[in-house]
Parts: structure tokens; sequence; C-alpha cells
């Protein structure tokens, strides 16, 4: 009867959403101070190109959650990885025509903005389907 406690109390622990291994496991590629390119993995879709903005933003450089992330070059073939495709995403969009974000999740325009905070949010939709 010990063991059911046991197994009892860890149940909050397993079910919560921690996606701190997925999101490590994103290929990001840095091309400058500004520029970084997520490169698309198994079954990646526009949420996990986010989460990997996002991931590079805070996680890997240190940046604030304020900080905002645009699409600088829509989804196509990869710069630094021959035969897969990629995102180029930049934090400081001088020569990017800034396109209205809308409520479509995309990376298929360039322009498209999302604060780090805001494309943060779609790594839990991205790793564990769900908004907790």
């Amino acid at each position: 009867m010990a063991g059911v406690g046991l197994f009892l109390a860890l149940i909050p622990y397993a079910l919560s959403a921690n996606t701190d291994g997925e999101e490590d496991r994103i290929v990001i590629a840095p091309l400058g101070n500004t520029d970084f390119e997520v490169i698309q993995g198994t079954n990646f879709g526009a949420a996990e190109y986010w989460c990997g903005a996002a991931t590079y933003v805070e996680r890997r450089r240190g940046w604030p959650e304020t900080t905002p992330i645009y699409v600088k070059k829509p989804e196509g073939p990869s710069a630094t990885a021959p035969g897969r495709k990629s995102v180029i995403f930049t934090t400081a969009p001088t020569d990017v025509a800034q396109a209205p974000s809308g409520l479509t999740l995309s990376v298929r325009k360039a322009g498209a903005m999302r604060k780090s905070a805001v494309a943060r949010r779609y790594c839990r939709d991205a790793f564990t389907r769900s908004t907790k």
C-alpha cells in the first residue's frame, strides 16, 4: 500500500508540462548578432519554429521575453543544413518589411512578428498539445 501512496503523490509531477528537453533538441544556427535560423525537425510546423525562436532569444541569448522576433526569410531551404528546411528569424528588422501578424500562426511571410513571450507559448502547444 505504501507504494500506491507514493505513486499517487508523484502524479502531479508526471503531468506537468515541462518542455525543456524538447526545446533543447531544436536545432538553431546563429547567423550573426541578431539573425538566426531554426532548422526543421520531425513534424515541424509554425508552432515549433516560433518555439525555437523564443528558445534562442530567451534561453540561449538571455534576452528579455519582451523582445520582438520577426520572420526574416520564410520557410525554405536551410542556409546552414543542406537538404533541410528552415526559417530565418531576426530581432532587428531593419531590412524586413513588417507584415500584419493577424490571428493565423504562420512562418510563410517575411515580416511576421511575435514577442518572445507569445512565441514561448507555442512551445507547450508544440510539445504537449495542451495550453496548460
